[in-house]
């Protein structure tokens, strides 16, 4: 699909209005109105409400939009890396990440390899799960970090293989205002019925499914809800509007640091709670700097190797 009938149809979904992105391209109602409707015409769905004053998104809109955002997301940066790998040969690496918690510990990584080798290009992501798995297989990355809890972040693949590099469990943030908070530990009747939320930057079930695979008996499928910021995270736990998952282990390498106002307590009569983190990497991969990315983790994290 068209790049530039991508962009317009984000600008749209944003504004809200034909007119509005019609003057932020410096075009004419007409001609954004007519790249909408051959893209809903290639997709044979309907994308927008068309109303007397404002058009809102259809649920395919919505569905729709995030993974035209990626598409873009990713042209662009492809783009940007062609550009600056043409301007000189140097060692490479091409390497994802899930989220917030493996971006430290790849940057952590990388830091130590780029002191040592300035002149060492690399291409960063941060993408779905889903996408960052079908990048790695078809070589678009070398390798890519995600979590595996509850579920493995790769289906059996003869081409793929995964490196645990850090372990750790997941527990629950609690507010302080919560009477649960003085509890040593929470059980699955402790948290019946309340809401539940997770921090995760992409509209993908991988978390979710992950989550509810460690916590059967959350039979209700809106109890657990994703949120798009960690403030948001932070915000609704410690004023006890929700309960919320965080990664023990992590959280001091992260953004997603507790205070005061939060208190994590493990889950038990539950299964097992613990996690890892994972390099997903294609088999036989001759990129030999994908070597010395492990050869770092191994060296950062000598006591998480499993």
């Amino acid at each position: 699909m068209d790049i530039d009938k991508l962009k317009t149809f984000l600008q749209v979904a944003q504004y809200g209005s034909f007119k509005q992105a019609a003057v932020k391209q410096y075009r004419s109602q007409r001609a954004i109105s007519k790249q909408i409707t051959q893209i809903e015409t290639e997709l044979g769905v309907t994308l927008f409400w068309r109303h007397a004053n404002r058009i809102t998104l259809t649920p395919q809109g919505r569905f729709f939009q995030s993974s035209a955002q990626d598409m873009v997301n990713n042209y662009t940066q492809t783009l940007a890396d062609l550009q600056a790998f043409n301007q000189q040969a140097r060692r490479t690496l091409q390497v994802g990440y899930f989220s917030a918690f493996e971006e430290r510990l790849l940057r952590q990584a990388l830091f130590q390899m780029k002191k040592r080798d300035p002149n060492l290009y690399l291409t960063l992501r941060e993408e779905s799960n889903e996408h960052l798995v079908e990048s790695v297989r078809n070589g678009s990355l070398d390798a890519a970090l995600s979590i595996n809890y509850g579920q493995a972040p790769t289906l059996s693949s003869p081409e793929l293989a995964t490196q645990p590099i850090f372990s750790g469990e997941m527990v629950m943030g609690v507010s302080t205002l919560n009477p649960l908070s003085q509890q040593k530990f929470l059980t699955p009747a402790d948290l019946a019925g309340k809401p539940v939320l997770y921090y995760s930057p992409e509209s993908s079930t991988f978390l979710l499914e992950s989550f509810q695979a460690r916590m059967p008996f959350m039979v209700d499928n809106q109890q657990i809800k994703r949120v798009t910021s960690v403030e948001q995270l932070q915000m609704a736990v410690a004023l006890d509007q929700a309960m919320a998952f965080y990664p023990a282990g992590l959280l001091d390498q992260s953004l997603m640091t507790v205070d005061s106002h939060i208190v994590l307590l493990p889950v038990h009569q539950a299964p097992r709670q613990d996690y890892e983190i994972v390099v997903i990497y294609r088999r036989g991969n001759p990129n030999p700097t994908l070597a010395d990315l492990f050869a770092q983790f191994k060296q950062l994290h000598p006591n998480n190797q499993l």
